[in-house]
């Protein structure tokens, strides 16, 4: 019986046009994930590191093993602009899967961000390059090169299953996935909980509430009991 392969790739995957991405541009977070069903976001083990400005792109999966980042070598190749480096490293937080110099390629070949579950390091050279880059940690040891690893695949990462060429939207708060396929449903969605966020906003800095009117309706339609 034959080895598995050390590594498997996809080259190439149909991606979101650009007209597409830019619909989500300038929305908070929270009201993305309101809009896709209160979910989308990954998992608090995965956080800003470094120049977490806004962002839209396009989801390039690939995964590799733990204290290993062959799998995103590689992915390098097969980046274009717009794209989302988004690595599954086995949330291996004992040495960086990445650094500077590979996000610095990163942003060469256009990259919107990198995004991983590992450990990265040379945050003062993250920072001066300007890619937002979001990981588990940061640990100084280096990774080893000999995989296994994949591209343009599924992946598991921060408790979201991610295809390659679904939406990534990310900021200061962190990153959010959208199905490719549930992208023009989840645009619709944002127009009504952009109405209901700002009618909420313009309400507390105008002094009008100070609780939401969902508590009278608990108290009103549930059985509730109370104590002197």
């Amino acid at each position: 019986m034959a080895n598995a392969p050390l590594l498997t790739i996809r080259k190439d995957w149909p991606r979101p046009k650009a007209d597409l991405l830019a619909k989500f541009a300038g929305y908070p977070l929270g009201w993305i994930c309101d809009s896709n069903g209160r979910q989308g976001a990954l998992d608090a083990t995965v956080r800003p590191i470094a120049c977490a400005k806004p962002f839209v792109g396009s989801a390039l999966t690939c995964s590799s093993g733990a204290a290993d980042n062959l799998g995103m070598h590689v992915a390098l190749k097969y980046a274009k602009p717009g794209d989302v480096i988004i690595v599954a490293g086995e949330r291996c937080t004992s040495c960086a899967l990445t650094g500077d110099h590979m996000v610095g390629m990163a942003k060469n070949a256009g990259v919107a961000a990198v995004v991983t579950d590992a450990a990265v390091r040379d945050r003062a050279g993250l920072v001066g390059i300007g890619l937002p880059v979001y990981g588990g940690g940061i640990n100084p040891n280096g990774p080893w090169k000999s995989g296994p690893g994949s591209v343009g695949l599924p992946i598991s990462i921060g408790g979201k299953i991610v295809e390659p060429g679904d939406i990534v939207v990310g900021d200061e708060d962190n990153v959010v996935i959208i199905a490719r396929a549930d992208a023009e449903l989840v645009i619709e969605a944002l127009a009504e909980t952009k109405a209901k966020e700002e009618a909420m906003d313009d309400d507390i800095v105008g002094g009008g509430i100070t609780y939401s009117p969902l508590v009278d309706d608990a108290l009103d339609s549930m059985e509730v009991r109370w104590i002197e």
